[in-house]
Formats: structure tokens, C-alpha cells, sequence
């Protein structure tokens, strides 16, 4: 599973990329994507999209029954903490180099992307004769760089603590392939450049489109995120890579979907099964294609009403959510930074997430339900609580409970380095994570059905 799920991350990079390698694998599996128009009937399976940056697959049980079932849904987040381009990135030239500028995405450890190798990804707006079209686009060469200050240059604070001013100090140097230059159509045209070519470097835009495979004179403008372009790997049984928070999760969901699905238990179940995720979860899921707003309950509705002619309200009472986004692992370092009860090891298990502050969705008597889908899923689990004395992330899971009124827990594998420019985590919980997304589809309605409530 590790590997798959490194070949899966391997080809992203940006919040697009991962969406357009769901989609891949939702295809391949024999999903439909649906459109304006939505024809879906038991047992059948579909996908929809929205902005090219949030996906939502549905898996219809072949004995699906809106009064018996509900729905059962695993969610993520497509993006991950980042340096953007800035809608005009072309900066003048210092100390001899091309620079661009670049907007901070979400709460990055940013002392993590100096000296690293950096590439693109994302889209590109290009004229048609039509009008115009986004092109995906990703530059797995390196192309900029984040250089450090020398120590010798640095006085005794700043050797102390880095903290780079952000906006000074974090702009890349644009590194063009060795030998490159401008062509001679380019060239002729340096006295009335248009207006992508004011506002991004040519130097960069040429390599965009040639990883785009399109003239660079059509590019109109980029949506691009730096990336880390070392390739994952292994280092004994962890994982390292860019971006696990949480492609990790979205792979883990839409594969444990596709399992599940292709299961002949899957002809009997009475539940409509979802896989989703979203857009902007980094910077606070209100946008479009974020967690905060309308489209999930939206999709759902049309679902159901293609169905049984219901709304999710009539079937919300029997339905489940599981917000899977990773978890901090216990750092052998920091072991101080635990709660004492409360440290997931990493190849111990997928960790359930609790806050009395609601910060996280889940409650006892849910996490018990996960319990019982672990047990029989053979899938360990661990705890996890932030300190009295620690500020506590949150996820798409409060939200989302919030707005459906759904049932929810938050899990998620366990990981070191959250929020870095690359991070790690165990080959075991990997596989645990997809695991319990595919357990959870499978054996949810058996839990609940044996279940009591106030």
C-alpha cells in the first residue's frame, strides 16, 4: 500500500493534481462522472467535481434503501501548506538574479523550503480560438531555489532563532534550464511585451509551457504552487514525501471507496457510500470548492434525489461522517509536547482525535462506533488530545458536522513534521488508514444498527 500510495503523491503538487489523480483511478475502476445531469441508480458508481479542485465519488449499494440506510461518507483536503505565485510574480532584478514573488499558503513551516529543490505545479489559463481553457501543468525539474543566509553572515539572535521575514526573505530565485533563451518571435516583441509577460518572467513562463506542452505566447495566466521536486521514498519502513497532510487521506479515502465497491458485499448493502475531498482546508474551507459551503450538502441532495426522490435531512438520522486528516505523531525528540495519556506512535495505528472544545468533531460514544469498525476492520487504533497548555488544530470535520447535522469522528494517520516542506510517516499506517476507510464503508451500518443512543 505504501508504494501505491507513493506513486499516488508522487504525481501531485498541487490541489488539481490531486483531484485529477482521483479522478484517474475513480475511471480506471469504472466510476462515472456525472454532469448537469444525474442518472444514478443502485449499485452504480459516480464521481462529480468542482473547480477542477474538490471530488466527490458515490459507491450506491446494489440493495440501497433510503428508510434502512444512510449515508456513509469518508472527507479530506486536496491542499497542503505552500508558497503561491503571486498574480504578478515577476520581480526586478537583485544581486544579479531573477526572483519571483510568492504568497504564503496556509501555515507552512517555512524555514523548511530553503535550500531545497523547488518545482510548479497547478494550471495554466490559456487562449483558444474559442476563448479560453485551464491546462494542468506540472514542472517536476527544479526551477528555484530558496538559498540560506551563510552563519557567518548572520549575527548571534539570528543564529539563534530562524525566522525569516516572509515577505523579504522568502522569495525563490528563478533558476531557467542552462543554455535556455528567449526565442526570436519573443524577442522581437521585448518593446510591447503582453500582458502575461509583465507580469510573470518570461524566462519562467517558457518553462511552463513546455511542461504544459503549449506556446507560451497563448498563456494568459498561472494559478502555480512550489512543490518540493525530490521524489518520495522510503527510508526503511517510513514514508518521506511532500504534501502527506493529506494527500495521505484523500488517497486513503477514494482507494478504500474503490475497494469497497469492487466487494460483492457491496451488491447488498442499503447505504450510499461518499468519498470526498475538498479545496482551501489550509487557509479555512470558506471558498466555493471548500468544506465551508454549500456543495457538499448540495451533491448529496442530488444524489438522493436522483435515488429515492429524498433529501440527506430524511436520511441524516442513520448517516456517519469520518474527517480523516493526519494526526501528530510522538516525536522522540519531543516527547514533552504529548499529552502524557495521549501519544500516537507512528506504525502503531490511525488515530482518533478528540477536544473537549470542539475543535475536534468526535464524542465518546462515536469514537466507540470507530472502535467497533476498527476491531472488525483489523485495524489498530490510538488516542490523541492536545495539551492544556497547546493551541489545538481543527479539521473539516467540526465544520461539516455543524453544517449537516451529521455524526462525525476525526481520525487520521499519525506523521512527523506537519505542515514541512516534506514530511514522514510509517509504511503500516498507511495501509491502516485505507483500511479503516474501506472497513468503514463495509461495516458502519452493522455498528450502528446495534447501536443505542439517548
Amino acid at each position: 500500500a505504501s508504494e501505491d500510495f507513493l506513486d499516488f503523491v508522487g504525481r501531485t503538487g498541487s490541489p488539481a493534481h490531486t483531484v485529477a489523480e482521483a479522478k484517474k483511478r475513480l475511471l480506471a475502476a469504472g466510476f462515472v462522472e456525472l454532469s448537469d445531469v444525474w442518472d444514478m441508480k443502485p449499485g452504480g458508481t459516480y464521481f462529480i467535481t468542482k473547480e477542477g479542485t474538490s471530488i466527490c465519488a458515490f459507491g450506491v449499494g446494489g440493495a440501497f434503501d433510503a428508510s434502512k440506510g444512510g449515508v456513509v461518507i469518508a472527507a479530506a483536503h486536496t491542499d497542503s501548506p505552500c508558497l503561491k505565485l503571486r498574480p504578478c510574480s515577476k520581480m526586478p532584478s537583485s544581486a544579479g538574479m531573477l526572483q519571483i514573488g510568492v504568497d504564503t499558503y496556509g501555515g507552512g513551516l517555512w524555514h523548511t523550503w530553503f535550500d531545497r529543490p523547488l518545482g510548479m505545479a497547478g494550471k495554466v489559463i490559456c487562449a483558444t480560438k474559442e476563448g479560453m481553457e485551464e491546462v494542468l501543468v506540472r514542472v517536476e525539474e527544479p526551477i528555484c531555489l530558496i538559498p540560506n543566509l551563510a552563519i557567518h553572515l548572520k549575527n548571534e539572535k539570528e543564529r539563534q532563532a530562524f525566522s525569516p521575514n516572509k515577505e523579504n526573505e522568502l522569495q525563490p530565485v528563478l533558476c531557467p534550464p542552462c543554455g535556455s533563451s528567449l526565442s526570436s518571435a519573443n524577442a522581437a516583441k521585448d518593446d510591447k511585451e503582453d500582458e502575461s509577460q509583465r507580469r510573470h518572467h518570461e524566462e519562467l513562463l517558457e518553462v511552463v509551457a513546455e511542461s504544459a506542452q503549449v506556446d507560451a505566447a497563448d498563456i494568459l495566466d498561472v494559478d502555480l504552487c512550489l512543490m518540493d521536486s525530490t521524489p518520495p521514498c522510503r527510508i526503511g519502513a517510513f514514508v518521506s514525501t511532500p504534501r502527506i497532510d493529506n494527500v495521505l487521506s484523500t488517497w486513503a479515502a477514494f482507494d478504500g471507496l474503490i475497494m469497497a465497491v469492487e466487494e460483492e458485499a457491496f451488491q447488498k448493502s442499503t447505504d450510499l457510500m461518499v468519498a470526498a475531498s475538498f479545496d482551501h482546508e489550509e487557509v479555512g474551507s470558506v471558498s466555493a470548492a471548500g468544506a465551508d459551503s454549500a456543495v457538499l450538502e448540495r451533491w448529496l441532495n442530488e444524489a438522493l434525489q436522483a435515488l429515492v426522490s429524498r433529501r440527506f435531512s430524511d436520511v441524516v438520522a442513520r448517516s456517519f461522517l469520518l474527517s480523516c486528516d493526519c494526526a501528530h505523531g510522538l516525536h522522540p525528540n519531543y516527547m514533552s509536547k504529548h499529552q502524557a495519556q495521549h501519544q500516537p506512535i507512528l506504525g502503531k495505528g490511525i488515530v482518533i482525535k478528540s477536544n473537549s472544545n470542539q475543535r475536534y468533531a468526535t464524542t465518546p460514544i462515536l469514537a466507540q462506533m470507530l472502535r467497533k469498525v476498527g476491531e472488525v476492520s483489523k485495524v489498530p487504533l490510538q488516542e490523541f488530545v492536545v495539551r492544556n497548555d497547546c493551541p489545538c488544530g481543527s479539521t473539516i470535520g467540526p465544520l461539516l458536522s455543524a453544517q449537516l447535522g451529521i455524526r462525525t469522528v476525526d481520525v487520521g494517520a499519525p506523521q512527523w513534521a506537519m505542515h514541512s516542506c516534506r514530511e514522514s510517516a510509517h509504511q503500516d499506517d498507511v495501509q491502516a488508514l485505507r483500511d479503516l476507510c474501506k472497513g468503514f464503508f463495509q461495516s458502519f451500518r452493522s455498528v450502528d444498527s446495534s447501536t443505542k443512543t439517548l
